[in-house]
């Protein structure tokens, strides 16, 4: 028996589900183009994530050369959200912290992406 390409994209739908970058919900039966435009939209989420964790990293330590050194200059808090900022790079997503945290993370902006950086931050209303 040969493998066809029914095969072959039931392999890959297959594998994007096992490692949790599609839901099985989300792959449509018997329509060749949605699925690859699923495959598709996945890779570059996938890669696209990690790329610019890996950049935001990399113009973290150029400014402040180790993560010892943001801790000892910032805190060991600032340190925590620094990690849960290239979290929500990698995943394309954004996380909370008050605007007291947000101060201590201002620095960020002054970084070669900064922007683009702070838009992955959400910061919570003063009141809650």
């Amino acid at each position: 028996m040969s493998y066809s390409s029914t095969d072959f994209a039931d392999d890959v739908l297959n594998n994007l589900v096992n490692l949790g970058l599609v839901s099985d919900a989300d792959v449509p039966d018997n329509d060749p183009q949605s699925q690859a435009n699923l495959v598709i939209r996945s890779i570059i989420e996938t890669t696209g994530g990690a790329a610019a964790a890996r950049t935001f990293f990399a113009e973290l330590l150029d400014e402040l050369e180790s993560l010892s050194a943001v801790a000892e200059e910032y805190g060991a808090s600032t340190l925590v959200q620094l990690m849960y900022l290239q979290s929500a790079i990698l995943k394309g997503t954004h996380f909370e912290i008050y605007p007291s945290e947000a101060e201590r993370l201002a620095f960020l902006k002054a970084l070669q992406s900064g922007e683009r950086w702070w838009k992955h931050i959400s910061i919570l209303p003063v009141n809650g």
